[in-house]
């Protein structure tokens, strides 16, 4: 049924918008029940927008905060690159600041804290200060990320393609104050922050850890311009890429069965890829692809679903992902990326990631997704990847993979395998806590606000 709305030239407002989607009864009837809030713009000085830098530095001392880091979850610091100090910022964030995306990934916000405190911000992030420090900055990231901020940001998006959102929109959002609850929103939303810090940094403990056993500052990584490949060795691998033969890679083989290594295939059958998916999203069969293995964790947030019947069909019992599987990301920019599925929830694997089943009584599997992702098994990756354009890995070659398996008293270290594996697990829950947390900062706000105009 069609639905016509009538709308008065005078009412046309100050952005000219005259976009029939603008003028949807149920925006206009929503309008209505808030009428009385104040706007944005009085709380908050004139937004301003980041700086535009495109080189990063993986060695750089400031964080590059852009619109892909902010989500309804919060910053992802796993997933924030790095620059150079000598980069010249227009822009200076300080604590309490709030960062609106308003750009292609619009309409995310995420308060700055200490940890972040000398970030830059990408040109598609608005810088959201607060006049008075009388307001809560973590009430203001609930409110925008309540379904009464994501309404009206829905209703003043630009664009057909590429969305976007104006400072004078922002502006112009309208938000109700409500003080008793700032102090329950603060607590929530910090605790939130606090455990999504702990994420990086159990990682980093585990990895670094798994490093030092292994012996990792006594290997020559140095990547060596002139060198030799024989025709026998050629023949042998294969290969006739240069970069196959590097020393470096022969250095980190020779230091780890030096120290006990096993061929991944020794202790694991070939791995399987997994399927070209059908998304359907009325199903409830996640998908996970490539894109969804980050630098720590799978980003089950932004999986997409399929339906069961697709789930149960005869060519896709090989991508059905159990509990503790591995992921490795084999087709495109990110190859060699590896993580450790942990939900319990049913899913498939698609076509561009390989699933890895470990035997329990050598390998933990966690452990294992662990040093595949770590520098020595990245590096291994380096080694055995193909293509140019496209880069790849085959699962005939990953079972080639040397994986450094300790040994205690002639056994495989399983104790010291599940004691890093732990804390990838722990890192795991805590950003389900942190989720947790933020989703009830967000139900607090609605409700409270829902009790006002309903």
């Amino acid at each position: 049924m069609a639905v016509i709305s009538i709308i008065k030239s005078s009412s046309i407002p100050e952005n000219k918008r005259i976009d029939a989607e603008y003028f949807q009864p149920k925006y206009l009837d929503f309008y209505k029940k808030i009428e009385g809030w104040n706007f944005l713009g009085e709380y908050i000085e004139p937004p301003i927008n980041g700086d535009d830098i495109r080189t990063y530095d993986d060695n750089g001392e400031r964080f590059y905060i852009r619109t892909g880091d902010i989500d309804f979850e919060g910053l992802h610091l796993d997933k924030i690159k790095k620059i150079s100090s000598n980069n010249v910022l227009k822009v200076n964030i300080k604590i309490n600041d709030v960062l609106f995306t308003r750009k292609g990934n619009y309409g995310k916000s995420a308060v700055v804290t200490e940890e972040v405190l000398n970030s830059a911000i990408s040109s598609e992030i608005m810088l959201l200060r607060l006049k008075s420090k009388n307001i809560s900055p973590y009430y203001f990231n609930a409110f925008l990320d309540s379904k009464y901020g994501q309404f009206q940001i829905e209703r003043n998006i630009h664009g057909v393609s590429n969305f976007s959102i104006t400072q004078d929109d922002v502006a112009k959002l309208q938000i109700v104050l409500l003080p008793d609850i700032y102090s329950k929103v603060d607590k929530l939303i910090k605790d939130s922050v606090q455990f999504k810090f702990s994420i990086g940094k159990l990682y980093q403990e585990a990895e670094q850890e798994l490093l030092e056993r292994m012996g990792w500052d006594e290997i020559d990584t140095k990547h060596i311009l002139d060198y030799r490949a024989t025709s026998k060795d050629i023949f042998k691998n294969e290969r006739i890429d240069p970069e196959f033969y590097q020393p470096k890679f022969e250095n980190l083989i020779k230091h780890l069965r030096k120290l006990g290594s096993r061929k991944l295939g020794d202790f694991c059958p070939i791995s399987n890829r997994g399927v070209q998916p059908k998304y359907d999203d009325s199903g409830e069969i996640l998908v996970i692809n490539s894109k969804h293995l980050g630098v720590t964790e799978i980003d089950i947030q932004s999986a997409k679903k399929t339906t069961k019947s697709f789930y149960n069909g005869t060519t896709t019992e090989k991508a059905r992902l159990n509990k503790f599987d591995i992921l490795m990301y084999s087709t495109g920019a990110y190859v060699g990326r590896t993580n450790a599925y942990l939900e319990d929830a049913e899913a498939i694997g698609s076509n561009h990631i390989s699933i890895i089943r470990p035997d329990t009584k050598i390998c933990n599997p966690v452990y294992l997704a662990l040093f595949l992702n770590s520098p020595a098994g990245l590096m291994q990756t380096d080694k055995r990847a193909s293509g140019s354009a496209q880069r790849e890995i085959y699962p005939q070659d990953i079972v080639k993979y040397d994986v450094f398996i300790p040994e205690k008293n002639n056994k495989p270290d399983l104790e010291w395998q599940e004691k890093l594996a732990v804390k990838i697990i722990q890192a795991y829950e805590a950003k389900n806590q942190a989720k947790q947390k933020l989703q009830e900062a967000k139900e607090l706000v609605e409700g409270e606000i829902g009790k006002l105009i309903n």
